[in-house]
């Protein structure tokens, strides 16, 4: 009879095969505890029942959720390093429901640097590493904010948004919602992307600068600013492709520091409302000059080998057969004597720009700039505006004498537009001050040259970048 009841109750496991394809490993625990399950009445059994049942529903509920997922769901994935990553964590920032998230992520929003009260350096709140439902327009969508684990060992956070149907157009609508008002926050704005784990990311966004307030000569400006748009131009494109060119546009900017290599760079990216990719950022190796006579050397960090770029392979990405088309490449440098004649060729470096140290029509340009009344007392408290309104109403007809005045006390291609610049913001407010401490600020930038050479600065390389 025992024989007969053992051949009719097999094992469990043996009973519901099903059960362990559709929850893998969930039947070798069941017939684990099976003798608990069918003991006598106890709390151990009640305990195994409760653990049983969470078990099964916690399986269950992942098995349905990966189903709807699957079957009953459209979803857009957004990976870290895209722009898109930017637009949609900034919509749903903005969002009421985004409070709802059980974990956030606090940063200081370092853009609210104005801020000398209670109001500064407010925190920033965005979703991190959760799930939560939020509806929009009438429809039920799920955002996820996870990381994964990408090549060669490195996190990639990514978020993405589901919708309960199987249909792209609503969440390519909401994306398109999130791209405008990202739009919105860096309009007048130049984005500045760096190099993060084989990928471009976005670092920060500054407001552009006026073209008009770099101080540079006149023609080679106007040249420069008619090179790039006839470039930019679409017909440009169609012309440069029925002859097989490979359309793309290269400058190199070369001068001593201070100059106006970068600033005029950013200045042309806001002029025709580009973004700037900082090749600088890779991590090109770097020589860095030290004083060996002295007794003891100074050896500042090196960058690590692997995160130094070869020039073949920068060379290859400038111009090789994957490069892009349609980008100005601007490369600035101290020293162009120094370079590679590959890196400066014709094709890489079309054009050949220098950037001199200050002249008498620099000198003059940069006077007017800082002293111009148009450009004055646009903002800030109104008493401090009145303080000086005075003064600059009497220095207003006599500005151009005032800077010829100044110009002719500098010496002439002996100091960088920046230096300039420099002494004439310590006396912003009074120009007649300015003149009158030419003699001294030329003496005090000599006596400083003197003491801080090439040889033993730390200053790294040639400051060049792309």
């Amino acid at each position: 009879m025992s024989t007969m009841l053992k051949a009719i109750k097999p094992p469990l496991f043996e009973q519901i095969p099903l059960l362990d394809f559709f929850f893998p490993g969930l039947v070798p625990v069941l017939s684990s505890v099976w003798p608990l399950l069918t003991s006598a009445p106890s709390i151990g059994r009640l305990l195994c029942i409760c653990g049983l049942l969470l078990l099964i529903g916690k399986y269950a509920s992942e098995y349905l959720g990966k189903l709807l997922e699957t079957y009953f769901t459209s979803i857009i994935k957004v990976s870290y390093y895209n722009e898109a990553y930017n637009m949609l964590i900034s919509w749903v920032c903005s969002q009421l429901f985004a409070r709802s998230a059980h974990t956030s992520l606090a940063t200081v929003d370092l853009k609210s640097f104005k801020s000398r009260n209670a109001n500064k350096k407010p925190l920033y709140y965005s979703p991190w590493n959760s799930r939560f439902y939020f509806w929009y327009k009438y429809c039920l969508f799920i955002f996820k904010h996870y990381r994964s684990h990408g090549a060669f060992g490195h996190t990639r956070e990514e978020v993405s948004i589901s919708y309960f149907r199987q249909n792209l157009s609503v969440l390519r609508e909401l994306l398109d919602e999130c791209r405008l008002h990202y739009l919105g926050l860096v309009k007048n704005k130049t984005c500045v992307f760096e190099h993060q784990a084989e990928e471009w990311k976005p670092s920060k966004s500054r407001s552009k600068r006026d073209i008009s307030t770099v101080v540079l000569n006149k023609e080679l400006k106007k040249m420069l600013l008619d090179d790039a748009s006839d470039f930019l131009n679409p017909a440009t494109q169609t012309w440069y492709t029925t002859r097989g060119i490979h359309y793309q546009r290269g400058y190199i900017f070369h001068g001593p520091p201070g100059t106006g290599k970068s600033s005029f760079a950013f200045s042309i990216a806001g002029h025709f409302d580009l973004d700037i990719y900082d090749v600088d950022a890779v991590g090109l190796k770097r020589t860095i000059s030290s004083n060996k006579n002295v007794g003891q050397s100074i050896s500042p960090p090196q960058t690590p080998a692997a995160k130094t770029v070869s020039l073949s392979t920068l060379l290859n990405v400038l111009d090789g057969i994957g490069s892009p088309e349609g980008r100005l490449l601007i490369m600035t440098t101290n020293h162009i004597e120094n370079l590679d004649p590959a890196l400066i060729r014709p094709g890489r470096a079309d054009q050949k720009v220098e950037f001199p140290l200050a002249d008498e029509d620099i000198i003059n340009q940069i006077f007017f700039f800082i002293y111009n009344p148009q450009l004055t007392n646009t903002g800030g408290d109104e008493s401090e505006n009145g303080v000086h309104q005075n003064e600059e109403e009497k220095v207003d007809c006599k500005l151009p004498k005032l800077a010829q005045e100044f110009a002719a006390k500098v010496p002439k291609l002996e100091f960088s537009p920046a230096e300039i610049m420099s002494h004439l913001l310590v006396n912003k407010q009074s120009p007649l001050n300015a003149i009158a401490g030419v003699d001294t600020w030329v003496k005090k930038i000599r006596e400083e040259r003197m003491k801080f050479t090439r040889t033993n600065s730390w200053t790294l390389g040639d400051n060049d970048g792309f």
